[in-house]
């Protein structure tokens, strides 16, 4: 019997890249992997412009196909995990709906596999975002790999294959703030980076904007470095000796030269800064006291509400 692999495809309201990416990976299975058997995973995070709808009238046609639907949105890298942990291939391909990580990539990373990688991750070589986007995302790589725990691949997305044991591990793991990208290269394994160029957003606009890139480059920090809580410690020093310092510049200006101390200013200053840094470190204590605090309520990551094909549902992920 073949061996099955997995395509999953995270979407919120993507009506318009749904048959599309279905297409583009039935193509490529058809002409070059056609010794695998083909499933594909879709899990909707509650779109409300016919996502669903378009999943469930393929799935009728084409057995290969499996849809879920969450009961509410749950966020892109929980909608990954849920694919993963429904997906039943001997290796598992996570694919976006906006094809922008071609499917004809997919053939390269089973090449990979076959020769003994347990993971294949694609680097992108040419992305298609603004100057800035561009900048913004090599220096988070950078610093990331100047202060994580770990060492994570620079340009590199969540577009991968696994193989099946590496994502039992995966999903095993009891984190609720999922950084995949991280948590993949953690668990270690034979790796190997498949460089590729990104093509154009098919259809639609993406859903990413900044402010969820820093979101995510938080949930990143905090799940693979505690250099931030240290960082507190060695400017709290800093700021000792400084004050100390400064502190014996005006004693001894008072004391032998008769330099009376003034500066209501300064003070002013340097109050206010103090009360800054003492909101930013309550920040990043409680960015990680947060993650505490969703482990500990152990809520489940995702609801599936529904599946194309039946079964025992809503189910807790």
């Amino acid at each position: 019997m073949s061996r099955i692999l997995s395509i999953c495809v995270p979407v919120f309201n993507e009506k318009d890249n749904v048959s599309h990416v279905v297409q583009e990976v039935e193509r490529v299975f058809a002409d070059e992997l056609s010794r695998y058997q083909l499933e594909i995973v879709f899990t909707d995070n509650a779109s409300t412009d016919g996502t669903w709808e378009m999943i469930r009238e393929l799935a009728k046609t084409k057995p290969h196909i499996r849809g879920y639907r969450f009961s509410r949105n749950f966020g892109y890298q929980n909608s990954i995990f849920a694919g993963l942990s429904m997906a039943t291939g001997d290796a598992i391909i996570e694919l976006d709906a906006d094809l922008e990580d071609s499917p004809r990539v997919i053939p390269k990373f089973v090449k990979e596999w076959e020769a003994g990688y347990d993971v294949v991750y694609g680097v992108r070589s040419k992305r298609h975002e603004p100057w800035m986007m561009r900048s913004l995302f090599s220096l988070f790589y950078w610093l990331m790999n100047r202060i994580s725990d770990i060492e994570i691949p620079r340009q590199a997305g969540d577009f991968r294959l696994i193989d099946r044991k590496v994502a039992n591990m995966l999903t095993s793991l009891g984190e609720r703030n999922l950084y995949l990208r991280g948590l993949v290269s953690y668990l270690g394994f034979k790796q190997k980076a498949v460089p590729y160029e990104r093509d154009p957003r098919a259809a639609g606009q993406s859903k990413f904007n900044l402010l969820r890139y820093v979101i995510m480059g938080v949930d990143a920090l905090t799940a693979f470095t505690k250099t931030p809580l240290r960082m507190i410690g060695l400017l709290g020093v800093v700021l000792f000796i400084l004050s100390m310092a400064l502190a014996a510049n005006f004693f001894f200006g008072k004391i032998f030269h008769g330099v009376p101390v003034q500066g209501f200013t300064t003070l002013v200053v340097l109050i206010l800064f103090l009360h800054s840094m003492t909101f930013i470190f309550l920040g990043v204590l409680g960015e990680y006291l947060s993650r505490v605090f969703d482990d500990a309520k152990n809520r489940p990551r995702a609801i599936i509400a529904e599946s194309t094909h039946g079964g025992d549902f809503p189910r807790a992920l």
